[in-house]
């Protein structure tokens, strides 16, 4: 079996870069499979199983320039390559009701006929996009990997890890683990994190609103601090700029975050379900509970099945939980055997290998 991958960007910040394409890609390659990253430009193979993000399609900006990439996996497709859709997200909304995405779906939509079978990233996305396809048309759902510090070893060599250039960086988290574990001696540690949000549809860090007039009345019995770990700390001073209890903000930083996430006492992921909440995957749950850090949350498709191991829709003892964390602590703890056997890299490659193994043609 040959498997190119085409992400829809080459930078391993983005999460559905390295959970969907460079981690799979890496292990794929240590199980003994021909798995290959293209580089930007590079001419699309017209042999073996290709590997497309959505969002490489949606990336191209206008409906013309999408067209055109869909005319290049045509000319693939025609040379005897396999083609594969994959999809984080639900990418068919446009809440806003934008002409411009209306277009951009429209074109996208146009190009859906040419691949040969489709993953998705989580049980809820899969019958969003069955809806927009042919019945019978196979969509598999294939997990996001759990990352772990040894994850980067699937997409980044041992000399660039520990590349001179970094050292700075590392000295600041260093310092800045410090100042937490000592705050933490006095104040209960919170964290939400994630992507700020959408252009197309409501959800991200907006999700905290409804829990900030909660978290300022604990505050007045029980000492806490918010830590938001994202990617615009101007909405970030949006939404907690007048919140009456001791938060801060950090950018997302992928080589540190999972030391920082770890020292936590509970992390709050309210995410009221609606379409673009429903396709997410349990990846940012199960990061937390793969630390053995508590988790407060809202029933989504793929946070069902984890139910005994954090607090679903249980926001009314928010306080109970402040105040005390160590019995979701225990629970978050019985998690992580499972999470280990079945979303750790390897085992999520071995997801992508069987299901991508049953669509080389015969």
């Amino acid at each position: 079996m040959l498997v190119h991958w085409l992400p829809h960007a080459q930078n391993p910040a983005y999460a559905g870069v390295r959970l969907r394409c460079l981690i799979p890609q890496g292990e794929l390659a240590r199980l003994g499979v021909a798995s290959r990253l293209l580089a930007p430009g590079q001419r699309l193979p017209r042999e073996g199983l290709l590997v497309v993000q959505g969002k490489w399609l949606l990336d191209a900006g206008t409906p013309e320039a999408l067209r055109e990439r869909s005319r290049q996996l045509q000319a693939a497709r025609d040379g005897g390559a396999t083609l594969v859709l994959d999809s984080f997200d639900n990418y068919f909304l446009n809440e806003s009701g934008d002409t411009e995405r209306a277009g951009l779906l429209a074109a996208y939509r146009e190009a859906l006929p040419l691949f040969a079978a489709f993953t998705v990233s989580s049980p809820g996305l899969q019958p969003l996009l069955q809806e927009q396809l042919p019945p019978g048309t196979p969509v598999h759902v294939v997990g996001d990997p759990v990352e772990t510090p040894a994850a980067l070893r699937s997409y980044e060599s041992w000399p660039r890890r520990m590349h001179p250039g970094r050292w700075a960086g590392h000295w600041r988290a260093w310092r800045e683990l410090r100042e937490h574990r000592q705050a933490r001696s006095e104040a209960r540690q919170l964290m939400w994190f994630g992507n700020h949000g959408s252009a197309y549809a409501a959800g991200g860090m907006a999700e905290l609103e409804r829990i900030i007039p909660m978290l300022e009345a604990i505050a007045r019995e029980q000492p806490l601090r918010l830590t938001v770990v994202s990617n615009s700390e101007q909405r970030y001073r949006e939404l907690l700029g007048p919140a009456r209890f001791q938060h801060r903000y950090r950018p997302w930083d992928r080589l540190h975050f999972l030391r920082l996430l770890g020292e936590q006492d509970l992390v709050l992921l309210p995410a009221r379900l609606n379409a673009f909440t429903m396709a997410k995957s349990n990846n940012r749950m199960l990061l937390a509970l793969a630390q053995g850090v508590p988790v407060m949350t809202d029933p989504l498709p793929d946070y069902l099945p984890w139910r005994d191991f954090c607090a679903i829709d249980d926001w009314a003892r928010l306080g109970q939980h402040v105040g005390d964390p160590r019995d979701l602590a225990q629970r978050a703890s019985g998690a992580i055997p499972t999470i280990a056997r079945d979303y750790s890299a390897p085992a999520i490659a071995r997801q992508w290998r069987d299901t991508l193994q049953a669509l080389v043609p015969r």
